[in-house]
This record gives structure tokens, C-alpha cells and sequence, in this order.
């Protein structure tokens, strides 16, 4: 299975969830560390960029399995 590139599908996911939030009424979200959390994927830093990865990975390794290609 051909899946897209990690790296423009957390982009995505990272705008998905972004929406999401201020859909809700939600103007500021920041983590552990005081990161704004709430601005376009590119500026986020490594660390929160890898979050988003990590789900990607996440979905991937599941539709994988699912798919009989683990």
C-alpha cells in the first residue's frame, strides 16, 4: 500500500485539529512547555511537529495491519 508522505498528512492532521478547536470557541492552546500550539504546523516547533507525526505513524501502522501489509 502506497500511503502519502508522513510529513504533509501531519501537516493536515495538525490543520484538521486546529479547526477543530476553533470551531469550538478555542483561541489558544498551548503544551506542557508554553508552546502556542494553536498557529500553522510550520511554525510549531520539532518537538510538537513530531506529535502530529506520531499520530500519522499511528494511523499508518493500523491501516497496515488492517490491511494485512503490517
Amino acid at each position: 500500500m502506497n500511503l502519502p508522505d508522513i510529513e504533509k498528512v501531519a501537516a493536515k492532521v495538525h490543520e484538521a485539529w486546529m479547526e477543530a478547536k476553533r470551531a469550538r470557541g478555542v483561541t489558544s492552546r498551548k503544551s506542557e512547555e508554553g508552546e502556542e500550539l494553536l498557529v500553522p504546523y510550520e511554525q510549531l516547533s520539532e518537538e510538537a511537529r513530531e506529535l502530529d507525526r506520531s499520530t500519522v505513524r499511528a494511523v499508518y501502522k493500523a491501516v497496515r495491519s488492517l490491511t494485512g501489509e503490517d
